[in-house]
């Protein structure tokens, strides 16, 4: 059932990626050599509020994960969560008005190029509508009811994507930009369209408000089937006392993911932070399946953890660890050889100087993968405090590297990175930390064996993958979209020819994929999901 909850997280996950794929693509060929500075002011409103929205968990959606999992009354528990998350939300919008106020009128400075304060304010309540939501989509993971959960989630794509089109089309009117709507929109429709050229980037902002604005009114809909309670004094000490350690992590991990991009917009401009925060969309396509078996696997073993059934707990985080390994591989290969036609084909030539940054981010999607089994492990086994430790190791090496190769005249500028690409290697460098700190903490507590045989005949098989469609590609090469998916469909072919022959893909391994992706199971589950009471 893990697989089928994973493969269901990842299916929607992907169709929601693509659909936004289909807004990006449309702004990307619609606004051109706007398009990066326009995704710049956005990505770094998203984070630097989100350093602030810390505030608003600290922890306290793994705790009510791992309370719900072990069976307290759901009832008690929701309502002491929801409690919990309104507070917090609360506190977090007035610490960012403080900041704010502070920056302009005590300390006279405005903000930096990379953004602008309309913008920031209209993602300050996108992220209330997130914070809220979270009460929702946070029991229906505890619960592992996945298709409740995505359910929720996916309805952020369907309502984003198309206002996120309607925004491209009306084209840019800018004290230094002007682009020409790319149709004569209707008489009526004309001011409507006026309106958002003349705050186009305000508007594509909007659409993100928008989209969690449904999100948010989908999962309550769908939770108010469940019981509500008085919450629980008591109930919330114990929430606290397994957020506390857990609080250094959600911190440092938040930090970590979004500290480069705001200090990309300190040390250069909203374009540079387009070249990163846009690339970083693609590569989420590869975290897909990592962040989906992570929301399963931690709930189960902290299920198996209850039970002490310690060799259940071993089992799964080996099996999921080599089917991480090997789904990442061959689509890690395939951007890694094929970077600017994947950029090219995804976005536009205006994003082509990110391509080494694509590159070094597909390397730490692979990085992360790995690390998630190890670190349900630990949080399954209802040792955060021990997670937090690694999560404060990752989150110093991420800032310090940074500081060191972000600046145009870094650590590493004589080489010729600097920027972005410093970022990138920054995030690949620190989440090495990460990985080899939770492997070794999962074997002190388990005993588990780490060093196995079936992520180097990967790496191995994707080795010789590569090689094949790099010569393939002197005779053919790659221009349009179907021929980077006829390489993709090749080099998968031989990905698994190679497995086989390494007997590391076998007939139970070709089952396990069919059943997990059948479509009559994957519906009948859907649907007794969403049917329960």
């Amino acid at each position: 059932m893990i697989a089928r909850k994973s493969a269901l997280i990842v299916g929607t996950q992907f169709f929601t990626r693509f659909l936004g794929w289909i807004g990006l693509v449309i702004l990307a060929k619609l606004w051109g050599g706007f398009a990066p500075e326009a995704m710049g002011i956005i990505g770094f409103a998203m984070a630097f509020l989100a350093l602030f929205n810390i505030i608003a968990d600290l922890g306290f959606s793994h705790a009510h994960i791992k309370r719900v999992s072990e069976g307290k009354d759901l009832g008690t528990c929701i309502s002491t969560f929801a409690s919990i998350k309104v507070i917090l939300t609360g506190l977090m919008v007035l610490l960012v008005f403080i900041a704010i106020y502070i920056w302009k009128n005590l300390l006279h400075r405005n903000f930096y190029d990379a953004t602008t304060e309309s913008v920031i304010v209209v993602f300050i309540v996108y992220y209330v509508f997130l914070n809220l939501r979270q009460i929702s989509v946070i029991t229906f993971q505890g619960k592992k009811e996945i298709a409740k959960r995505q359910l929720v989630i996916t309805f952020e794509g369907i309502i984003k994507v198309p206002l996120t089109v309607l925004v491209a089309l009306a084209g840019v009117s800018a004290v230094t930009v002007s682009i020409s709507p790319a149709f004569d929109w209707p008489i009526f429709l004309q001011p409507f369209q006026q309106f958002l050229a003349s705050h186009a980037v305000g508007s594509l902002a909007m659409t993100y408000v928008f989209g969690a604005m449904v999100t948010l009114f989908v999962g309550m809909r769908l939770l108010r089937k469940y019981p509500w309670k008085k919450p629980s004094w008591e109930l919330f000490k114990s929430y606290f006392h397994f957020a506390l350690p857990v609080m250094l992590v959600s911190l440092m991990s938040i930090i970590s993911l979004n500290i480069d991009k705001v200090m990309i917009g300190y040390f250069w401009t909203s374009v540079e932070v387009g070249y990163y925060f846009t690339v970083q969309q693609i590569v989420q396509i590869f975290i897909i399946l990592s962040a989906a078996v992570g929301t399963v696997l931690f709930p189960t073993l902290s299920e198996y953890h209850s039970s002490k059934n310690f060799e259940r707990i071993k089992q799964t985080t080996h099996l999921t660890e080599r089917y991480i390994s090997m789904v990442l591989i061959p689509p890690i290969v395939i951007v890694i050889l094929f970077a600017k036609p994947v950029i090219n084909i995804m976005l536009n030539s205006a994003f082509l100087p990110a391509s080494s940054v694509l590159v070094i981010l597909t390397i730490y999607a692979l990085i992360y993968g790995l690390r998630i089994p190890y670190y349900s492990l630990i949080s399954g086994m209802n040792k955060p405090g021990i997670a937090a430790k690694i999560g404060i190791a990752i989150c110093a090496t991420n800032i310090i590297l940074n500081s060191l190769f972000i600046p145009e005249c870094g650590l590493l500028s004589s080489f010729g990175i600097s920027g972005p690409t410093g970022a990138a290697i920054a995030t690949v460098l620190s989440s090495l930390v990460g990985l080899i700190g939770f492997q070794y903490t999962a074997r002190k507590l388990t005993g588990i064996r780490l060093f196995q045989s079936h992520t180097p005949r990967h790496v191995l098989a994707g080795l010789v993958m590569a090689v094949v469609l790099y010569y393939s590609s002197f005779v053919v090469s790659v221009d349009r979209w179907y021929q980077l998916l006829g390489y993709s469909l090749y080099g998968l072919g031989i990905y698994l020819l190679v497995l086989f022959a390494l007997k590391e893909f076998k007939k139970h391994d070709l089952n396990f994929f069919l059943n997990m992706l059948h479509p009559k199971e994957m519906f009948d589950y859907v649907k007794s999901e969403l049917k329960e009471k």
